[in-house]
């Protein structure tokens, strides 16, 4: 079934064609971090789900960068002293998160830890609506002074968050949408609610195919092995004795018949 695209998403990436084609490959290259998420955890073959769990923290940027790098426009932008490329393309710039390891609302989704990349990649998201108890914003960002190539992006640029709910049995709900930061526990204020990204029917697995070796010969066109003679030694000669290809055997002096 065809899902229309919101106007807001036609908007940001520049295009109702773009926003789908950002909309799908972001579904696809979730499907493929779990994919290689629980592939690793089960390769792990532990009790724990940590290995899963960092094979999909890692994965979430790989897979959206390595999916949307090559689409018109793209642009990666890893911003100084943080791991992982995020991509802009049009005036969005998307971040990927797992909200939740359950089935949960996504509505009650929070950033699990506010550093200081992620206030700055706050800044390009819009201001919290609601004050606290004295009349001030917990955070505004408006404040942040941000690293070079935050800094270096538009203006008009938007964050575009990525949540979803994942663990190790698989990938329960992907979303997307543009909320505030309300405070600095990490609550979300949603201004665009988050819609549900809809995933590809088909997967496209990736097939690792171990490098062929070029060049190198068949088995019939090695080398043939040196083989090594041992000449007879002068005294045997001499003594005219008959060559000896295996070693005589040496007769026991006793056996398990004889008597004690």
């Amino acid at each position: 079934m065809d899902i229309p695209v919101s106007d807001w998403a036609s908007e940001l990436f520049k295009g109702e064609q773009t926003a789908r084609d950002v909309r799908e490959r972001i579904g696809q290259a979730l499907l493929d971090m779990q994919d290689n998420a629980r592939a690793s955890q089960a390769i792990a073959d532990v009790s724990s789900s940590q290995v899963h769990g960092v094979s999909r923290y890692r994965g979430a940027f790989e897979r959206v960068s390595e999916q949307l790098e090559d689409l018109p426009g793209a642009q990666l932008v890893k911003p100084n002293g943080f791991q992982f490329n995020l991509v802009r393309i049009g005036n969005g710039l998307l971040y990927p998160f797992c909200f939740a390891k359950r089935d949960a609302n996504v509505r009650t989704a929070r950033i699990q830890n506010v550093w200081s990349v992620i206030r700055e990649l706050f800044a390009f998201a819009p201001p919290s609506a609601q004050a606290d108890l004295f009349g001030q914003y917990t955070f505004d960002p408006s404040t942040v002074a941000l690293r070079p190539r935050l800094a270096a992006l538009p203006e008009d640029t938007r964050l575009v968050l990525v949540p979803f709910a994942c663990n190790a049995a698989g990938l329960l709900k992907p979303y997307w949408g543009v909320a505030a930061l309300a405070d600095e526990t990490g609550t979300l204020e949603w201004t665009i609610d988050p819609e549900p990204l809809p995933l590809p029917d088909v997967r496209t697995p990736k097939l690792t195919i171990p490098q062929q070796v070029v060049g190198h010969p068949g088995f019939d066109e090695g080398e043939q092995p040196l083989v090594v003679l041992a000449p007879r030694p002068d005294a045997e000669r001499k003594l005219d004795v008959p060559p000896v290809s295996e070693v005589t055997p040496i007769e026991p002096l006793a056996n398990e018949n004889d008597e004690n």
